[in-house]
Order: structure tokens, then sequence, then C-alpha cells
């Protein structure tokens, strides 16, 4: 048993396994297709609480603590029998500009880059007020994630779709989980209370489209249940790419013959409870694929994510075909092009090095990824497996390497930064294609106190919303690793200020 499971109760491979789905008959029910209405406050509440936080995601659980330590009395609520969500299963990578971390590197960069890049790689569709917040208050987040116990390996990097270096990673191929077990314990140490298997299925307000909003309606078992929030509500309940009607009904491109990175509970029934209520959303057709999942299972998880340096990615004709640093859309739409629909993500030791090999080891043991000492060997095998022609394989890493040598991609151009040699073995390659993976389109909130807004642009009082479930951070596209900041950032902020509400009477 892997250390972040015994401290956290945390299987990262019993959530992956649930979350290895391909298409709707995989999934848990979609809330979301259920009728949705406005939820009356009940005659009696059966709980009375301060905030309710909803979710237990990055942006939950620091949701939930910021408001304890604001000295609220607060509960967290989940309908997943596991703590974590998606972020259980992320990779974990954090971006900020970090000039501790980054000068020792000969790494340029500043919130002010880190906000050009995030407003250009989202086609110019976020709202900039809330990105600049955003990148502003990153670097608190990575230093408040290290007061909580997480700790980052000393250098940063280039996460897939990041375009920069400035990904943090948990160390020891820690990912997502190292920083939600940290998130948790400091939870329970707060004595915060989390109910799981409980799932949200109304907002209470006073009325249906005005005035403060109550509390939630949740169901348990085969009960419904009413909490009062006497401070506030915090939505954190993520994105809806494992809803297949959900997301369909805003990109019907995304259907259920394409496979999700989502674990299945990722489903979009809070964003139909706030719309009930008046809240307005934003960016719903802007969804995210990602270059995640297997080739031959179509799940995510199976593949070893060799990174973007010291790699190349080919197509099954044994051809280059993309910029490996590209922004994520132009990544799975270029691999959504080749053959097949599939890549070789190639890469040298020094690449697979940053992944956790004991994963790789899962996926080779299963035949799903392949390694050879020599790049002769290794494609040898993948034309045995694929029938990648050799020659072609080769001549393609040797004009990689060359690129390298000149200091200049000209074939694709790769950014200088992660333009590195792929020459030192054993050598590694893994089948892989896009899936459904972020959905940047929620809840419309303002930038800088993450307050729900309503359709005419007024703040609904007393609902909050942070990570996934809102939209604005990250336009048509998000940047790799801007994620987790976005969570923790607008988590906490939330948090803070949802437990600093007056306590209602």
């Amino acid at each position: 048993m892997s250390d972040s499971k015994k401290k956290s109760g945390i299987s990262r491979r019993a959530v992956l396994k649930g979350a290895a789905v391909t298409g709707a008959a995989a999934l848990v029910t979609p809330l979301s297709t259920t009728t949705a209405e406005a939820v009356p406050p009940p005659d009696k509440w059966d709980q009375s609480v301060d905030v309710v936080v909803v979710g237990t995601g990055y942006a939950g659980l620091s949701a939930a603590v910021e408001a304890k330590d604001a000295g609220a009395n607060v509960l967290v609520i989940d309908k997943a029998d596991i703590v974590g969500g998606n972020s259980v299963i992320a990779s974990g990578g954090y971006n900020c500009a970090d000039p501790e971390r980054q000068k020792p590197q000969g790494i340029e960069d500043s919130p002010d880059l880190h906000f050009a890049q995030t407003m250009a790689g989202g086609d110019f569709r976020a709202d900039p007020a809330k990105v600049r917040y955003y990148v502003d208050h990153a670097l608190d987040g990575v230093k408040w994630l290290e007061k909580l116990g997480v700790v980052f390996e000393p250098k940063v990097y280039t996460i897939v779709g990041a375009i920069h270096p400035r990904s943090h990673d948990p160390v020891n191929h820690g990912r997502g989980g190292a920083i939600i077990a940290v998130l948790k314990k400091n939870v329970e140490e707060r004595q915060v209370p989390v109910r799981l298997s409980c799932a949200l299925s109304g907002i209470v307000r006073r009325n249906p489209l005005d005035g403060e909003v109550l509390g939630v309606q949740v169901k348990e078992g085969r009960g419904v249940k009413h909490i009062e929030a006497k401070r506030a509500v915090v939505l954190a309940t993520g994105g809806f790419g494992a809803d297949v009607p959900f997301r369909s009904k805003y990109a019907p491109q995304y259907d259920d013959k394409l496979p999700t990175t989502n674990v299945p509970w990722a489903t979009g029934e809070a964003l139909c409870y706030s719309q009930d209520v008046g809240a307005d959303v934003v960016g719903m057709d802007y969804i995210q694929l990602l270059v995640a999942c297997n080739y031959f299972t179509k799940k995510y998880g199976d593949i070893a994510n060799l990174g973007v340096d010291h790699a190349v990615f080919l197509n099954l004709k044994g051809k280059r075909y993309v910029a490996e640093d590209a922004r994520r859309d132009v990544l799975a739409g270029s691999t959504m092009a080749q053959p097949e629909k599939v890549f070789l993500w190639v890469a040298d030791d020094r690449a697979a090095k940053r992944y956790t090999l004991d994963r790789i080891k899962v996926s080779l043991d299963k035949g799903l990824c392949f390694t050879a000492p020599t790049l002769e060997e290794l494609a040898a095998i993948l034309e045995g497996k694929l029938k990648v022609p050799p020659a072609d394989f080769l001549a393609s890493v040797k004009r990689y390497n060359e690129l390298v040598a000149s200091g200049k991609d000209s074939d694709f151009g790769k950014k200088d930064v992660n333009l590195k040699t792929l020459e030192k073995g054993p050598f590694w390659a893994s089948p892989t294609q896009a899936g459904v993976h972020h959905t940047m389109g929620g809840l419309r909130t303002t930038p800088t106190t993450a307050q729900v807004l309503d359709r005419l642009g007024k703040i609904i009082p007393r609902l909050y919303a942070a990570g996934e479930v809102t939209g604005g951070v990250h336009g048509t596209n998000r940047l790799g690793g801007n994620a987790t900041s976005d969570c923790i950032v607008f988590g906490r902020l939330a948090g803070q200020l949802a437990g600093k509400e007056p306590r209602r009477a």
C-alpha cells in the first residue's frame, strides 16, 4: 500500500478503475437528465450549519479549510463514496510564476506573462479580471499548500499543454492524490465533517429567483433532506465531462463514442440546480480534449505520460505531426486528424522518470505500452504491434535530434526551452488518443469574490462557486496545469468569504 493511500484512504488505482469509462452505458446515471426544479424553503431543516461546501476536490477541500479557519461551522458533502473527485486522479501539476524555483533554472516568468499566455491560450474568451486575480494569487496558493504540508519538487517543468515551464509537481510522483491527501488531512484536523454518498438535489433560495440562498436539498439513500447554511453555500462540484447527455447538449460531436478522462460522477446537475435559482452560465460549449487515453483500452490511466521534453509525438506512419508542447486543443485536434486518431508518445528514459514508474509497469505488463533498450528494438516492437514502418520511425527521431542540435524546431515550432534530445535508453512508446477532459464553461462568478451571478449580472447572495463548476477562467482552451491553481486560488477565496458572511438569525 502506498504512503498516500495510508494517509488519505484513497486508492488511485481504485478511482481510476471507476473512472475508466468510454460511453453512456459505463457512466453512473447522470442526475442532470432528471427533472430539476427550484426548491422551496422547508418547514423544518434537518440540519443547520454555517457553510455547506459541495464537493471534495481541490476547490471544495480548500474552501472547507479556509471557511473553518474563518470561524465558520462547516459541512462538506459529496455524492461519491470517495473523497477527491477528478482531483484525486489528476496529474497534480500546479501552474504559477515562481521566481524562487524558476530563476535557478534560467526560466524567465512573471504573473504578467502567465496572464498573457492564459488569455491567448483561451483565444481571449476568458474574463480578464478573473484571470488577473488568478495569476496574481497563484503563487500564494503554492505557499499555502506547502504550509499545509504539500511538498513540491524543487524544479518546475512544462506539463502537457502548459506552453511554458511553470508547472509544479508534488514530490515523488505524488500527483493530484498527494494534494488531496494533505487537504483531506487538514480538513480532518479541523474536525470538519465530510459526508459522502450525499448528493446535491437542489438549492434552496428564499424565492426561486430572488433573495438569499438558504441552504441545500440532498439525497441520501432513498431519503431527501434539507441542510441550512446560515452563512453560505459553496459549490465546488467539478465539471461535466463524464455526463454524455449533458455535454452533448452543448457539443454534439462529443458523443458516447469519445472516451473521457473523468471520474464517472463528473456530471452537470449542480449547474441545472443553480440555473433553477437564476444563476447564469458562460462558455458551456468550451470542452477540452486531452491526449491521455490509451489507444487499446480507450481508458484514462493506461498510458505512460512521458512529458514533452525528451519526447516526440509520432503517428502510426512513424511521422512527427505537431509541436509536442502546443496548446491542448491543438494537440487533440491534430491527433484526431491522424490515422486511427492515435499517436505514439515516444520518449527516452529521462522523460519517463518524471512519471510513476509503477504505473508504467502496470501498462507494460498489460501490453498497453512498450519499452526497449535501443530505438531500433523499439521500432521492431512497434512494427509488430501497430505496423509502424521502422525506417520512418527511426528517421523521424533522428530528424528531431538534429533539430535539437541546431537549437531550432524549424519543422513544427516546439519551444527552445522544451527542445531536448531523445537518445538515452531505455526508450518508451505509449499509444495514446484523445478523450474528453475539462469543461471550461460553467457558472458565471464575480472575478474577485467568487460569488455566483444571475442572468441579470446581479450577485446571488450567499452562493459561491469555485473550480471547474465555474466558467470564465480558461476561455476556449485551458492551459495544462492551470486547473489545479485555479481550483486552489478560487476555492480558498470562496471559503474565506463564505466563512465571513454574517450568520443569518
